[in-house]
């Protein structure tokens, strides 16, 4: 809710009815809503031209896809088998897509906390704004950073080999939930970076995230890893992700008879992963930033 108030004018001499001079009134709706629009949009804007003060922030976004897809695809990819014969490439990337918006989560986190150790966060308090528009614009620019590292992971992918089986249909509905996710897990992230004691803190979240990748189904399919992992790794809403997007990309594993729920309807288990990110850590995140001290 925005915390502009309008203050009455002194009312005219014998007006019936008319307000107090120095009463404050406040604002409809309609009036708070379009405010609140505006500061979201106006921290949105604000991120990203941060964006030209940090640019090693951006040479990362560009550079990590094009390392990972190197490493994997080459390196580590040579020896790997697909079940059912595919290629691994085709494997393997809508897999990689799924691992940059789940790296979300700490670009998020730093992002909040640098300014939380800066004073801006301080400073957004003591302006008239909206409370929640500051998460809900950090939240939109991490989701614009997050395309352009998802379109530049796809790009990566063709040149190595990578083809869609899929319609341009299911594409664009593939792209769209990894961006819905990355949304989602955005919220995490930020609510991470509120509640963390500095930025040194919440730069560690991406040692973190790294192995919630690892035990899942993106580097290799869920059956082929150890009886104890295998619960983890099908029930890991990284594994969701993943096979959602193989599957909408055209690039999809059947998955075993005795699959667990996710792995067997993994757009809507995606859909219900990212909906309750949502639901927990967005009041979660907007709370920590009311918080008067961080």
């Amino acid at each position: 809710m925005s915390t502009r108030q309008a203050t009455a004018a002194p009312p005219a001499a014998g007006r019936p009815g008319a307000p107090a001079a120095g009463t404050v009134r406040k604002e409809p709706f309609p009036v708070r809503l379009r405010w609140a629009c505006g500061d979201a949009l106006t921290i949105t804007r604000r991120y990203l031209i941060h964006l030209r003060s940090a640019p090693e922030r951006a040479v990362m976004a560009l550079l990590l896809p094009l390392v990972f897809t190197l490493l994997f695809v080459y390196v580590l990819g040579s020896n790997m088998r697909v079940p059912e014969g595919g290629s691994y490439v085709d494997f393997l990337i809508p897999g990689m897509l799924a691992q940059m918006v789940v790296f979300g989560i700490a670009a998020s986190a730093s992002a909040v906390a640098d300014d939380k150790d800066k004073g801006v966060t301080d400073r957004f308090h003591s302006l008239p704004m909206s409370r929640t528009a500051v998460p809900v614009g950090q939240s939109l620019a991490e989701s614009l950073g997050g395309l352009i590292t998802l379109l530049v992971m796809a790009g990566c992918g063709l040149l190595v080999g990578w083809r869609p089986g899929s319609t341009a249909a299911h594409v664009a509905a593939g792209l769209a939930l990894l961006l819905l996710a990355r949304y989602a897990f955005s919220w995490l992230g930020i609510w991470l970076g509120l509640v963390l004691p500095s930025r040194s803190a919440a730069d560690l979240i991406g040692m973190l995230t790294f192995p919630l990748t690892m035990v899942s189904n993106v580097f290799v399919p869920s059956d082929g890893l150890p009886s104890g992992l295998r619960p983890v790794a099908e029930w890991n809403p990284v594994s969701a992700v993943v096979s959602a997007t193989r599957e909408l990309f055209g690039n999809p594993v059947t998955p075993s008879a005795d699959a667990a729920w996710p792995l067997a309807h993994p757009v809507a288990a995606t859909l219900g992963w990212s909906l309750l990110l949502l639901a927990v850590f967005g009041p979660l995140a907007v709370s920590a930033f009311r918080a008067p001290k961080h």
